[in-house]
């Protein structure tokens, strides 16, 4: 040790025993002033340990305490004469019996020498000499000042330091610690009614005093008593609470007291904080980890220890990383122990397919339930050491700030190794921060209002610079933050940030992962199906050991890939934590809803819709993940685990996904809005017992979604079409697939059926917009399921024909991966297709009258009669394929379903007309063929049948005279046709970019799909377009003209008939 360095040690010495002697207290001070200790966990006080103690020897001690020239005092220090007694073998303190006390009254004086004699193991009188330690030096100072030499509470503490530092003790922490125990023991035999109690209790108070303060000088000093034994504490704390070994609960308090009193707590606390952290970071759940979870528990309900906790240089280095803050910060390595781990996936999933499922399930709750008491625990260290003063409290919120500042990259497409935390770190601290909620997180909201909107604004603890806001782009949001406000965010407000962010990057990140980690096990899979395919080709040939090593090596890839997702699975799936999960991010659903909310009061005072006022600052400069937090864990439990979401309420939930799509303009990205109605769809999914979902009796009686959730579907629907993304035109489809689910949930209700002839009605424009959209996606998704319908027919026949041996091995190749493609377009074509009818089916039934306007009707009939006669017509043979219900093909199905659009119209003249017009498809005989098919399958009954074939009767005599009408008019001048659909124009209007003349129901159904000009692509609002008077005058006109004239050659030709037969006689 260098000069230096002594010199420090030497200055520790001094005020250390400076403290020590200085804090002596008065003799006569009651118990209960001098045996306060801090509350400690609910384990067991341990017996005294049996240590051996240095033999009893006749001491002669100096007049004065040796160390007194370190605790300030001038007097010299004589030697130590050590006299040995004659018997060599160190004895234990005596253990005191609880009848000794009491067997007869002594003087207290008395009492109190004999006491701590027995306890201690040493005496000041020489008499005594043969069974204790004798201190002649200390009884001779005593002496000297006029005192008798016996111990007593004045001269206890010069005794028992003599005894420490100048007779060997092979473990002075031992001897300590038993003497405490003794002295315990005597405090529980001192009955109530003893006249001495007070005083004795004060004897034995100061006596525990000394001993647990000269313990943590063993401890972290040993030097000082020439220990041969260096003193683990550590070890001792772990072991079990009944263990012999084990240190009392209340004797650590006492140590952490007397530390705390001379000013040591940090130089004693802190290593062996440091060794515990150090000791479990090597362990996981299957090695032996819980005492030191016990430890460290035991350790922060002091306030001190935890104080000394949070600002260890270790708590929080500058320097930590993603993977550092997990393995060498002092909580790092409580936080990663979890299940989700390979070891312990290893251990207790081995093998996991060919293990019986209730094995699995047996091991799954059992890690579940371990798990669950690890976050129990780690919440119990950090709520002590949020509580333990104001610095740790701020110490612990940047320790998760950084956690999640370092953990960005958690949600990116392609993760780096090595660059974030795991899965296990990250959902222990979403866990903790769980429980630190808990407090705000009640079913009436009542603290909602505690959490600060303007966070952001005053505090960039959070980084969120990165991410992408609800409804701003960069530089609006570094205007926004660059205006910061005064203040500091409450607790609540910064518990809750963190805990959003946590679900992002920690949650929302293993959620991530283990859809990847499913990808990875498919392909796997793949790859080993392959390999034991081809094993027989290769097992002969002279690589066949490197190809067995490489069909090994990914068995075991796969094995362990199998125990790692069952331990993340039981991580993620458990109940419990879940629920916390869902029931914070009801809180927060339900905070984003009182934002926008103008009057700040929701849901004490529900929110109305819709919303009228610009988006709030403080909601649109949020990150998307505020809303994607609570989409992406219902969509993925509602998939993975619907059983929690049937265990939860969700008018929260309904409430915050009304709101958001019905005020759709205050979220910028129309996938996270996607996102939203994708959580209405699983909701409604049908699951045994429950028909219409977890959400469906939620949609179907809560006034708010019955007001508002058609209209937001309908406007939803209109919007997809313009995503702005490269892959918008499909995606519309998926969408609009799940409007169509959520539509036909709560079809059943009439409000709902109600609502939507109001829709109608109201806005009329709006309605003809989302009629259009449909049209397009029937006629559409027919078409291209048709088509590929007819390529499966044409690629199955090749490659079963005969002819096909012809092929050569690549061109059948080539059919196969054409067929495989066509069958996948097929299937998905399909499956919209039916969806999209089936609503369109629906809502002709309700509103029929909303489907013949001018702008839609034309389009409507042709495409129905289009698709009649793909179904029934002569093509028709080029639908049958093998298995179609592989690709949810059932052609009957689809044609009554198209049959009904047709019996759902029937009465409308407009739609009859525009049947009867459609040139291109509509043949009698298809209705005909359509009616038999139908009757012979009876998949309609007598009466529809009867329905559809007087409907076509109609048509008929419709079209017949329809073209009669036609060959009135004779030949058209070109200048009154429709520019588009080659018709005679009803009412002309004049395109303001182009100036062309284009019938006004037909530009109106170009607008609905493209809000262009179609001349020029010039933008176009129909509002824009100027009526073409003159040229609508001279189209009626020559209207008029030709049907008088033709009226008049019809009057002619019958008066010429009629002179014919002779029966009228024309004047002439």
């Amino acid at each position: 040790m260098s000069d230096s360095q002594q010199n420090d040690a030497e200055t520790i010495r001094r005020k250390r025993l400076a403290k020590l002697q200085g804090s002596q207290p008065e003799r006569t001070a009651p118990a209960s002033d001098r045996s306060a200790t801090p509350s400690t966990p609910s384990h067991a006080s341990t017996p005294a340990r049996s240590q051996p103690v240095s033999p009893p020897a006749s001491v002669s001690v100096p007049t004065s305490n040796p160390f007194s020239a370190i605790a300030g005092s001038s007097s010299a220090s004589p030697k130590i004469n050590i006299i040995p007694a004659t018997n060599k073998t160190a004895t234990p303190p005596a253990t005191v019996s609880r009848s000794s006390a009491t067997t007869k009254q002594v003087e207290f004086p008395e009492w109190e020498d004999t006491t701590l004699s027995k306890v201690f193991q040493f005496t000041l009188k020489s008499a005594e000499s043969g069974k204790l330690v004798y201190l002649e030096d200390v009884a001779t100072e005593i002496e000297e000042g006029g005192s008798a030499p016996a111990l007593s509470v004045d001269t206890l503490d010069r005794a028992l330091l003599a005894r420490l530092t100048e007779i060997p003790i092979e473990s002075p922490f031992d001897y300590l610690l038993n003497c405490w125990h003794q002295l315990d023991n005597i405090r529980r035999t001192i009955r109530g009614t003893d006249p001495d109690k007070v005083k004795k209790n004060s004897v034995l108070n100061e006596g525990r005093r000394l001993c647990s303060g000269y313990a943590v000088l063993a401890v972290s000093m040993p030097e000082m008593f020439n220990s041969e034994t260096p003193v683990d504490l550590v070890s001792l704390l772990l072991e079990k609470p009944d263990s012999p070994k084990a240190v009392p609960l209340e004797f650590l308090a006492s140590m952490i007291q007397r530390s705390v009193e001379d000013e040591t707590i940090d130089d004693f606390i802190a290593p062996v904080l440091e060794k515990l952290s150090a000791g479990l970071r090597t362990l996981t759940m299957a090695d032996s980890y819980q005492p030191y979870f016990r430890a460290i528990q035991a350790l922060v309900v002091h306030k001190p220890v935890a104080t000394v906790l949070a600002s260890m240089p270790t708590f929080l280095p500058p320097d930590v990383t993603a993977v550092t803050i997990e393995l060498y910060t002092v909580l790092g390595p409580f936080f990663r122990m979890s299940p989700v781990d390979a070891k312990v996936a290893s251990t207790y999933f081995t093998n996991a397919k060919e293990r019986p499922v209730a094995e699995i399930n047996s091991a799954v709750t059992g890690l579940r339930t371990e798990l669950a008491t690890i976050q129990d625990e780690l919440a119990f260290v950090v709520d002590k050491i949020v509580r333990a003063s104001s610095e740790s409290r701020e110490r612990m919120l940047q320790f998760f700030a950084k956690v999640m500042n370092l953990n960005h990259k958690r949600r990116a497409i392609q993760i780096v190794p090595g660059t974030v935390s795991t899965d296990a770190f990250m959902l222990n601290i979403t866990a903790v921060l769980n429980k630190l909620c808990e407090p705000f997180v009640d079913a009436t909201f009542s603290k909602i209002d505690r959490i600060d909107p303007l966070y952001f604004k005053k505090s960039d603890r959070i980084g969120i610079k990165e991410e992408v806001k609800l409804d701003a782009d960069q530089h609006t949001f570094d205007e926004y933050v660059a205006d910061r406000l005064d203040g500091v965010p409450n607790f609540i407000s910064e518990v809750f940030y963190l805990n959003v962010a946590s679900h992002h990057y920690g949650l929302g990140g293993a959620m991530q992962n283990l859809g990847q980690l499913g990808n990875d096990i498919k392909d796997l899979e793949k790859h080993l199906q392959q390999l034991e395919t081809e094993q027989a080709k290769w097992i002969n040939s002279p690589q066949a050991a490197l190809l067995n090593n490489t069909l090994t090596r990914v068995r075991e890839q796969l094995n362990n890939a199998l125990a790692f997702q069952y331990a993340l699975n039981a991580a993620l799936q458990d109940r419990q934590s879940m629920s916390r999960s869902f029931a914070f991010l009801m809180t927060s659903a339900t905070w984003l809803v009182r934002l926008v909310d103008p009057q700040q009061s929701h849901p004490q005072k529900h929110i109305r819709l819709p919303l009228t006022a610009p988006c709030p600052d403080s909601f649109k400069n949020l990150p998307e993940y505020f809303v994607e937090n609570i989409t992406g864990f219902v969509i993925y439990f509602s998939r993975s685990y619907p059983q929690l979401m049937f265990e939860q309420t969700h008018v929260e939930l309904v409430t915050f996904a009304v709101t958001f799509v019905r005020t759709s303009s205050y979220i910028k990205n129309p996938y996270l809005k996607a996102k939203i109605i994708e959580v209405l769809f699983y909701g409604t999914l049908s699951q045994p017992s429950y028909k219409n979902g977890f959400l469906g009796d939620t949609l179907n009686s809560l006034p708010f979604a019955i007001e508002h959730l058609f209209h937001l579907l309908m406007s939803f629907y209109i919007e997809i079409e313009q995503t702005g993304a490269s892959s918008q035109f499909y995606d519309k489809f998926n969408i609009r697939y799940y409007i169509s689910q959520i539509v036909k949930c709560i079809w059943e209700n009439p409000i709902y059926r109600d609502k939507l002839e109001q829709e109608s009605k109201v806005d009329v424009d709006f309605f003809v917009r989302f009629v259009a959209l449909l049209l397009n996606d029937v006629t559409y998704l027919l078409d291209e399921s048709l088509s590929k319908l007819a390529d499966i027919h044409r690629l199955q026949s090749e490659l079963s024909d005969k002819s096909a041996t012809a092929l050569s091995q690549q061109e059948r190749t080539e059919r196969e991966q054409n067929l495989s493609a066509s069958e996948r377009q097929a299937t998905s074509y399909m499956s919209l297709a039916n969806e999209t009818v089936s609503i369109l089916k629906l809502f002709t039934n309700a509103v029929p009258a909303a489907f013949v306007t001018p702008e839609i009707v034309d389009r409507l009939a042709a495409m129905l009669d289009y698709n009649l006669d793909a179904l029934v017509g002569p093509k028709c043979t080029g639908l049958k394929v093998k298995d179609p219900k592989k690709y949810h093909f059932n052609p009957r199905e689809l044609l009554s379903d198209i049959a009904d659009v047709y019996l759902n119209l029937a009465t409308e003249s407009a739609f009859i007309l525009a049947v009867a017009r459609d040139g291109r498809s509509y043949r009698r005989e298809i209705f005909t063929r359509a009616s038999s098919i139908l009757g012979k399958y009876a998949f309609k009954a007598s009466k529809d049948i009867d329905a559809l074939t007087k409907f076509a009767d109609m048509v008929e005599q419709t079209k017949m005279a329809d073209e009669r009408g036609e060959e009135e008019l004779g030949e058209i001048p070109d200048e009154f046709l429709d520019p588009l659909m080659y018709t005679l124009m009803e009412d002309p209007v004049i395109l303001p970019s182009s100036n062309v003349s284009i019938d006004r129901a037909t530009i109106k159904s170009h607008l609905l799909s493209d809000s262009t000009d179609p001349f020029n692509r010039v933008p176009l609002k129909l509002e824009d377009v100027i009526p073409n008077t003159e040229l609508k005058n001279q189209i009626e006109e020559f209207r008029r003209s030709k049907r008088s004239n033709a009226a008049a050659a019809a009057a002619a030709a019958g008066a010429a008939q009629l002179d014919t037969d002779g029966d009228v006689k024309m004047a002439g």
